[in-house]
């Protein structure tokens, strides 16, 4: 009868634990596809919150919201673009985390956040699987604390550059639009392998519309406010854990939410110093790139100009150039029309050469008595030279244009 007692008392601990235990999407980062019941983790109160950022008769011109997950990400940005963001034009900035699985972790946040007071952690485990609901955690988070202090919402990740000023100036001169800005890539098809990748079991559509990296995006508030969320819930599409795919791509084309490209957002190139002639750079391969870069924006030293990389370009593109100038010129030469271009140059350098003959006799009969002087006498016989060659120069380039032309065409 204990026995029996016992196990009852187990079944029902069991049960209700399953009901009243809140979910964990992806607790070993396997799975790649959501179900409606884990978006709504989204909607769970925070872990750490900063509801009061936006209290009441505050305003500001944009709000950023930098999506980490690592540390000392955190802390250079800190240091570098996000500092001059916050104390030289007010601009309040936010770092959405979610839940360690591991408590010491947990206690070193709460101390980074007793240092920073600038940390949003919500309440699901954070992990690169988890994208999409982290994404959507931030819209409904500021949607409902901050779109009506701020026109824009600038969601970003913690590995890029931003030049703060001239990005406040490029959000100053901003018409309030309807449309998403970021790193715009055209519709393809979806990745089936790798890290971001899917089956077509769980998701079969195999075209992705057009959509924008999840490294920058520029949201209106009044788009996340008024279709963006809507659409993320009222989807009848399978949830994908990439939230710019996602996100960005399906859910916006749904809910019929323009997207193109931002200006002066551009990727890192090793071999270019693109900071200081850019607004934003993303896709750092390392954060020694990254470290290197700003150094080189704010202090003028470290450079990111590789020159072997630079030499290795210009020498490769030279190359590439031979090819095609000789590939075109075994098409040309193949062709009945360069014979008859040949045998008409050989009459035009036949021509040119019987005309500069005659025209030296002359000159040098004629120098001695005008031009006294020996760059004197160089110079009319080159004036007089063009002057008198004037159709066969035309006829040399014709000739030029039409090989050009043909170059180009095949």
């Amino acid at each position: 009868m204990k026995i029996s007692a016992l196990l009852l008392f187990c079944l029902l601990h069991l049960v209700c634990g399953k009901l009243v235990t809140k979910p964990r999407v992806c607790r070993n980062c396997t799975g790649k596809i959501h179900t409606k019941r884990e978006l709504e983790l989204a909607k769970l109160p925070l872990v750490i919150d900063k509801s009061q950022i936006c209290t009441r008769g505050k305003r500001y011109e944009f709000f950023i919201i930098i999506k980490s997950g690592s540390f000392s990400k955190r802390n250079f940005t800190r240091s570098t673009w996000a500092k001059e963001m916050k104390e030289n034009f007010n601009i309040p900035i936010l770092y959405a985390i979610g839940s360690p699985n591991n408590k010491s972790i947990q206690q070193d946040i709460l101390l980074e956040e007793q240092q920073y007071h600038d940390l949003l952690q919500f309440d699901f485990l954070d992990s690169y699987f988890n994208l999409t609901i982290k994404t959507t955690s931030v819209l409904v988070w500021y949607d409902q604390h901050c779109s009506n202090n701020s026109d824009y919402l600038f969601y970003v990740d913690d590995d890029l550059l931003i030049s703060a000023e001239k990005f406040v100036l490029y959000m100053a001169r901003m018409n309030y639009s309807d449309t998403l800005e970021g790193w715009f890539e055209s519709s393809g098809k979806i990745l089936r392998t790798g890290i971001g990748g899917v089956t077509k079991e769980n998701f079969p559509i195999d075209i992705v519309p057009d959509y924008l990296w999840g490294a920058a995006v520029l949201y209106p508030s009044n788009i996340i406010s008024n279709k963006l969320i809507k659409a993320i819930y009222s989807t009848k599409l399978p949830i994908f854990f990439r939230d710019d795919v996602f996100i960005n791509g399906f859910v916006a084309d749904e809910a019929k939410i323009k997207r193109q490209q931002m200006q002066g957002l551009v990727l890192y190139d090793r071999t270019e110093d693109r900071v200081k002639d850019n607004m934003i750079v993303i896709d750092f391969t390392t954060e020694e790139h990254r470290h290197r870069a700003w150094n080189c924006l704010k202090y003028n030293r470290q450079c990111n100009q590789n020159l072997l990389l630079t030499l290795f370009k210009l020498i490769s593109g030279c190359i590439l150039t031979a090819i095609i100038l000789v590939y075109c010129y075994k098409i040309f030469k193949s062709m009945e029309l360069f014979q008859v271009l040949t045998n008409h140059s050989y009459v035009i350098f036949y021509e040119m050469k019987a005309l500069c003959q005659d025209n030296i006799n002359t000159i040098m009969i004629l120098r001695r008595r005008y031009c006294p002087m020996v760059k004197c006498r160089k110079v009319k016989f080159t004036i007089y030279l063009i002057l008198h060659s004037k159709r066969t120069y035309v006829r040399l380039g014709f000739f030029l244009m039409i090989v050009l032309v043909l170059c180009y065409l095949f």
